[in-house]
């Protein structure tokens, strides 16, 4: 998608590095299993274990802990290869007929610089680009989640608890998480990574909570555009806090999204968009063998000219057998409010924050959005080897409202019927995947999915079964 020498020469230096990497680690012990719940694709530096004992050294951890008087410097980087084959749709959404080919690449390189044991300055570079895609870069007119040529998606400076006491700060370009991403994620399974912010963060870390408070704008990815500007609207200002001293995880949040430039459109006519967004995320494990969470938010405010009133929830519980795979079968459910009445003024469809979309929290295809949507699901996964993991998801996925749309990523209304009449069931989905990190510092992954078209689909236009598949292989140092 950008210049014919440039691509193949990003690419030529990612499988070099690769492959450089492969031969450093291939005699290393096995590496650390991975992570379950690891869907960026991004693996631990952390180095083999055993390695030390084996008489090989981590010759990447000599770029860790530099010293230069007052300074220490960290360097480090990722480099991901991923290709994917897309059957019954693309990118850009369900496409019965369609099909496209893409072979992803990404290179991120890290430095960070501390002055003692104070102020941090953090710098990633990242270069993403796509190959064998019929896709250009006029199908993502405002942000491309495929391709960005080498720009800055992090710079930010950061003093965390500052004199020893409880208050630090980060201002900058920077990546923003929380809890199990659903919430707050920034989307790395993307090629160009879906959410970097240009945020003011004050953070306040005590015994009891810790507490960031920050506003900021997300960033686009641009090719043509350099350094990445970000949205112009909507600022946000976000209250995230971690309770602490509890028997279980509890994080609490606030997030205002506020655009003045009256270009929301709600039934009632075109406005400002003011929306609150309050809720909580609770995540629990007992002896290792059962797990479960919940989330819970509200979304209150104005839509245009309209009335917000929206909410959202996703429950999960499950169990791992203690025996040498490890197997867990687990449940989930996932609730984003529709609009029950597309005439009554009020705007009901829940907006899914500023969650990891592409994090396979709905389907490894990527076909739908935590908005009027409901998610029923099944997990299982074994591990066959420790550092080797196979997962099983099936999800079975409902209209919240029937008058409402089907959303996909990015909150774009796909198909609607405003009758109704075409029933709620969007269809069910059927995904596999396999992780293993075979060396330190490599991670290979692979698998498919299978959308089944339910009656919403069949009854509002082509319908047909939809097909993923992929592999990669990601670096880490």
């Amino acid at each position: 998608m950008t210049d014919a020498f440039h691509r193949p020469c990003t690419a030529l230096v990612a499988a070099t590095l690769m492959l450089a990497s492969v031969r450093a680690y291939g005699q290393t012990e096995t590496g650390p299993p991975p992570d379950a719940n690891n869907d960026t694709g991004i693996v631990s530096v952390a180095p083999a274990s055993g390695a030390g004992e084996s008489g090989h050294s981590d010759p990447w951890s000599q770029m860790k802990g530099m010293r230069a008087g007052p300074l220490t410097f960290d360097f480090s980087g990722q480099v991901r290869m991923r290709y994917e084959r897309d059957v019954g749709f693309t990118l850009k959404g369900y496409e019965p007929g369609a099909h496209d080919d893409l072979l992803l690449e990404r290179v991120r390189l890290e430095l960070s610089t501390r002055l003692w044991n104070g102020p941090r300055l953090f710098l990633q570079l990242q270069d993403a680009h796509a190959f064998l895609t019929t896709l250009k870069d006029s199908d993502f007119p405002t942000s491309s989640p495929i391709e960005d040529t080498l720009d800055i998606r992090q710079l930010y400076a950061e003093w965390l608890q500052i004199g020893g006491g409880a208050v630090g700060f980060r201002i900058g370009r920077q990546e923003i998480s929380y809890g199990d991403q659903r919430v707050f994620g920034p989307g790395n399974w993307g090629n160009t990574g879906r959410f970097a912010w240009d945020a003011a963060m004050l953070k306040v870390d005590t015994r009891w909570f810790g507490s960031d408070l920050w506003v900021g704008k997300f960033l686009q990815y641009k090719s043509d555009v350099w350094p990445d500007h970000t949205v112009d609207e909507p600022m946000n200002v976000v209250s995230y806090t971690k309770v602490k001293r509890l028997p279980f995880r509890l994080d609490l949040f606030y997030v205002l999204k506020d655009d003045p430039s009256g270009k929301t459109a709600g039934e009632s006519g075109t406005g400002d968009l003011r929306s609150h967004t309050i809720g909580f995320q609770a995540e629990s494990t007992g002896l290792d063998v059962v797990d479960g969470g919940a989330t819970v938010i509200g979304q209150f405010g104005r839509y245009g000219r309209d009335r917000l009133r929206a909410f959202g929830m996703n429950v999960k519980a499950g169990a791992t057998v203690p025996v040498e795979w490890k197997p867990r079968l687990g449940g989930q459910y996932t609730l984003g409010s529709g609009d029950a009445d597309p005439n009554d003024g009020t705007h009901g469809t829940f907006d899914g924050v500023y969650g990891g979309r592409d994090i396979f929290f709905y389907g490894y295809l990527n076909l739908f959005f935590w908005a009027n949507l409901r998610d029923a699901e099944i997990d299982l996964s074994v591990k066959p080897r420790r550092w080797s993991t196979l997962f099983l998801e099936y999800h079975h996925f409902d209209l919240d409202e029937a008058t409402d749309a089907w959303y996909t990523t990015g909150l774009k209304p796909f198909r609607r019927d405003p009758t109704g009449k075409s029933g709620t069931t969007l269809g069910s989905e059927l995904d596999f995947r396999m992780t293993a990190t075979p060396w330190a510092h490599v991670e290979l992954m692979a698998g498919f999915g299978r959308l089944f078209p339910g009656g919403f689909v069949k009854n509002t236009g082509p319908a047909a079964p939809a097909n993923w598949y992929f592999a990669q292989t990601s670096h880490a140092w």
